[in-house]
C-alpha cells in the first residue's frame, strides 16, 4: 500500500514537472505567456490544494503549495515594463504603477503557501491554505483586469 502510494505520488509530480517544462518551452523567452503559464500553474495547484480540504494529504499539500510558492517567485520577473502595452496581457497597468505593492502581494503569496505546505494536519492546512487563496483574490481583486463581457 505504502509503496503504491508512493508511486502514485511520484507519477503526479512527473507528470507536473513535465507540464511546466512543456509550458515553458512553449512561451520561453514571451514574458506575457510565461505570466499566463505560471498563473494556470498556480491555479491547478490550488484546484488539487482545494481538494485536500477534505481528505487531507500532508505529501500532495506540500507539493501544491510548494507549486504556487516556486511560481509566487518566478511571477516576480515577468512583468517587464515593455510587457505592460502588450495586447495578450491581463494584467491591470497598476502593477507597474504600483510595483512595489504588487510584489509585495507576490512575495506574501509564495510565504503563505510556504507555511501552508508545511502543515501536518487538515485543521491547520485548511486555514493556512484559505489564508493563500485570499492573498490570490486580493491581488486579482486589483492588479487583474477585468474581463469584458462578450
Amino acid at each position: 500500500m505504502k509503496t503504491s502510494r508512493t508511486v502514485l505520488l511520484a507519477s503526479l509530480a512527473g507528470v507536473g514537472l513535465a507540464l511546466s517544462l512543456a509550458t515553458v518551452a512553449v512561451s520561453a523567452g514571451n514574458p506575457v505567456e510565461e505570466r499566463q503559464a505560471a498563473m494556470k500553474s498556480v491555479g491547478q495547484s490550488m484546484k488539487e490544494a482545494s481538494a485536500l480540504t477534505a481528505t487531507f494529504d500532508a505529501a500532495k499539500a506540500k507539493a501544491s503549495m510548494d507549486s504556487v510558492a516556486g511560481a509566487a517567485k518566478k511571477l516576480k520577473g515577468l512583468y517587464p515594463t515593455d510587457s505592460a502595452n502588450d495586447p495578450k496581457t491581463g494584467a491591470d497597468p497598476k502593477v507597474w504603477t504600483q510595483k512595489a505593492d504588487f510584489e509585495k502581494r507576490l512575495a506574501e503569496m509564495g510565504s503563505l503557501a510556504t507555511a501552508a505546505g508545511k502543515t501536518t494536519d487538515a485543521d491547520s492546512f485548511k486555514a493556512s491554505f484559505k489564508a493563500v487563496g485570499e492573498t490570490c483574490k486580493s491581488c486579482h481583486d486589483v492588479y487583474r483586469m477585468k474581463k469584458k463581457p462578450a
